[in-house]
């Protein structure tokens, strides 16, 4: 019998029947054999994984900073394949900031006085990031009621600025926090200053994203961003007089 039809041992992953001369499995496409995992084989996917991050990712990351409303006005309209999707991006990015913010026991939710919702919410602060992209996105939508978007096309402008936003937490404001947290004057000075992000953020976004005047779609930006704070406090306050 030919030995490049003898049997090997069958795929690790997916148990497919591998013979000889096959380096990969046909089935699942993992190597083949599979060695014993070692110290050495975790330093080499470690290197690889930081050498090779997703440039679709790092990509969209710059454009959302430079133009944040034509990315989701191309994928809206069908342009998909070049960006990293707005939900994926999303969720990344909000997995990434409550990790950071986990980590650095960064406080994400101010009160005068401790409670039970408060401290539920910094515990799972990624309920707060999820909740507000939908209504931003209704916000948008009332706004822009005669626009040619859907709430559905709303939800892909604000999931991408949410995502953004959340980095610029992640990577800007709880950084200079962990610094300057010895200085308590400053650090509300440009707390408060860092609260004006969003909004702005938004609105040029919106500026890019719709038809029409600019001036008028920033401006539907700006407040869609402020009724989306404005519902949020008001659905936690709820919350608090129901539960807490």
């Amino acid at each position: 019998m030919d030995t490049e039809t003898l049997p090997h041992k069958p795929c690790a992953n997916c148990s497919t029947a591998i013979v000889a001369g096959q380096n990969y499995c046909p089935n699942c496409g993992q190597k083949t054999p599979t060695p014993r995992l070692t110290l050495h084989d975790i330093g080499a996917e470690f290197v690889h994984a930081l050498a090779h991050v997703d440039s679709s990712a790092l990509s969209l990351i710059w454009q959302l900073l430079i133009r944040p409303g034509v990315v989701a006005r191309d994928y809206v309209s069908g342009k998909r394949k070049r960006y990293f999707g707005p939900f994926a991006f999303l969720v990344v990015s909000v997995a990434f900031a409550s990790a950071v913010i986990a980590i650095s026991g960064f406080q994400a939710v101010t009160t005068d006085a401790p409670n039970g919702l408060a401290s539920f919410l910094q515990k799972h602060i990624n309920l707060l990031f999820f909740v507000q992209v939908p209504l931003l996105a209704a916000a948008c939508r009332l706004l822009g009621i005669r626009e040619p978007f859907n709430y559905a096309e709303y939800l892909v402008l604000t999931s991408y600025s949410a995502g953004l936003h959340t980095l610029f937490y992640a990577f800007v404001v709880i950084p200079v926090w962990y610094v300057l947290r010895s200085d308590t004057v400053l650090l509300t000075r440009l707390f408060y200053a860092s609260l004006s992000i969003g909004p702005l953020y938004l609105a040029f976004g919106m500026y890019q994203f719709l038809p029409g005047r600019r001036f008028s779609s920033a401006v539907k930006g700006l407040f869609a961003s402020l009724l989306t704070q404005a519902a949020t406090q008001g659905l936690v306050f709820l919350i608090g007089y129901l539960y807490f």
